[in-house]
């Protein structure tokens, strides 16, 4: 990982890794990560496995020194004088009517077999989902897969107190012999077979990982402790904006800008998931986010690779996912090793583990800063300044000033409104006044029957009472007719 500094003014840096930087050291071809020493995941197993038979190999030379050897022989002779007393009283206890040896194996098995418990919720669903996707397979088959997972669950649940890389190594060894058997299985190199070896190892480290995750993801004291100590040092580089690594986002496009809130909320939603699967999943759903975002930000045209990484970083800063570290061990112990180092899903995999070790290793040499100034920034004693670039990717200022925007916006429509308003009431005003004039002319030229009688013809009192009413109902009922077409 290098950092190259942009110009003088303007403090930002420019994470670059080419694509050999990604690849295990060995020469293997596949992914490897800061996190395992440049490693893939199987080279590091291996490189681990070496180390701790070198340590055990010290160790058993110390053990076989001449200096301790009486005091291991008054130990070994302190033991063995307990072990023959100790058989003494378990003999005279059976003559008083305690359990026989037998007894005791029985109950001893008794003790060693896990207990059956009822299964959580996502358990009881990847079960279902696990013996729906076996159903449509050769009973034999189905049988066989089933009860060879379900004998890996229990002898993880038996284990579940060993060291976590030696758990890890055995369900890895679960995972080899499962592939080996399933390669060998006449029913599955059948030309009519429905699935593939890939898939049915696929759908078995889900329901393994579901079914074992409160064992598998069991952060040991420190695992918590660096989890915890790491969120603290992202709080403390809130200030790190999208400025400082130079990233080429264009925030004030609203399609950028929830393009990187869907990244935010993916990656924070790993934590949640608990099959290897789900997870790398959502890391794949938040590194799509980003390079749309960036494709967004350039009016469509495709991102680079290198404009990839300060983004995931930016957003590791800004999303702050909950226990990272547990989650990118828990998916190197016990993922398939084909999703973490190679494909999609490895490649993006290798990404957030080097922004990772970038954001741990952040300093003020990184960011090209002198020491006091980063270290004001991040205690939070002084506020570094706005600068051209770190205030367009400011989120809480670019929403001011688009809510600012909008407003001005909303007075403008207002005022025209009004305006619009004013202009209807005088239409409407002026319309009206044209039609009771015409009303009026009409009547006058054309009266009504009642209205043509002869003066002279004398009227009765209902024909007087009827031309009173008579007039005025014509007339309104006009006017009534002529407003509701208008």
């Amino acid at each position: 990982m290098s950092a190259e500094a942009g110009s003088e003014g303007d403090k930002r840096i420019r994470v670059q890794i080419s694509e050999q930087d990604f690849l295990c050291k060995n020469g293997c071809g596949y992914y490897g990560t800061p996190q395992s020493k440049g490693l893939c995941s199987q080279c590091w197993r291996v490189s681990e496995m070496q180390e701790k038979r070198k340590q055990d190999y010290a160790k058993n030379r110390s053990l076989l020194s001449f200096e301790k050897f009486e005091a291991r022989k008054q130990t070994t002779d302190r033991r063995a004088s307990a072990t023959f007393r100790s058989l003494l009283r378990k003999d005279s206890s059976n003559q008083q009517g305690s359990p026989s040896p037998v007894a005791r194996q029985q109950q001893h098995r008794q003790d060693q077999t896990p207990r059956s418990r009822q299964l959580s919720g996502e358990s009881q669903q990847a079960r279902e989902k696990f013996l729906s996707f076996l159903h449509g397979m050769p009973k034999s088959l189905a049988h066989d897969i089933s009860r060879q997972t379900q004998h890996a669950i229990d002898n993880i649940l038996a284990h579940q107190h060993i060291e976590i890389d030696e758990l890890s190594e055995l369900v890895q060894n679960f995972y080899q012999v499962m592939t080996d058997r399933l390669n060998k299985h006449p029913l599955m190199n059948d030309i009519n077979a429905k699935v593939s070896p890939e898939e049915v190892m696929q759908e078995v480290e889900q329901y393994v990982c579901v079914r074992t995750y409160p064992v598998l993801f069991c952060a040991k004291t420190d695992e918590e402790v660096a989890d915890l100590s790491l969120q603290d040092r992202i709080r403390s580089l809130h200030w790190v904006t999208a400025g400082f690594l130079e990233t080429n986002l264009d925030y004030s496009n609203e399609k950028v800008r929830d393009r990187m809130d869907d990244a935010i909320t993916e990656i924070i939603d790993i934590n949640s998931r608990r099959g290897t699967a789900d997870k790398l999943e959502c890391l794949i759903r938040c590194s799509k986010s980003i390079f749309e975002a960036l494709k967004d930000s350039r009016s469509g045209a495709p991102a680079s690779a290198d404009e990839f990484l300060p983004v995931l970083i930016f957003v590791i800063l800004k999303g702050n996912p909950p226990l990272i570290q547990s989650n990118l061990k828990f998916i190197s112990r016990f993922a398939l090793p084909t999703r973490v180092m190679s494909g999609e899903s490895g490649y993006y995999f290798t990404n957030l583990s080097c922004a990772l070790q970038f954001v741990q290793n952040m300093n003020a040499d990184s960011l090209r800063m002198p020491k006091e100034e980063f270290e004001a920034y991040t205690s939070g004693n002084q506020v570094p300044p706005l600068t051209e670039s770190n205030c367009g990717c400011n989120q809480a200022i670019k929403s001011m000033e688009n809510s600012a925007k909008q407003l001005a916006e909303l007075i403008e429509k207002q005022k025209t409104m009004a305006v619009n308003i004013d202009e209807f009431r005088e239409r409407i005003t002026k319309e009206t006044d044209e039609f009771m004039t015409e009303v009026r002319s009409f009547t006058r030229n054309y009266p009504s029957v009642d209205l043509s009688i002869p003066k002279s013809q004398p009227s009765s009192p209902e024909a007087n009472r009827d031309f009173s009413v008579t007039v005025p109902t014509v007339t309104e009922a006009a006017v009534k007719a002529e407003e509701n077409d208008v």
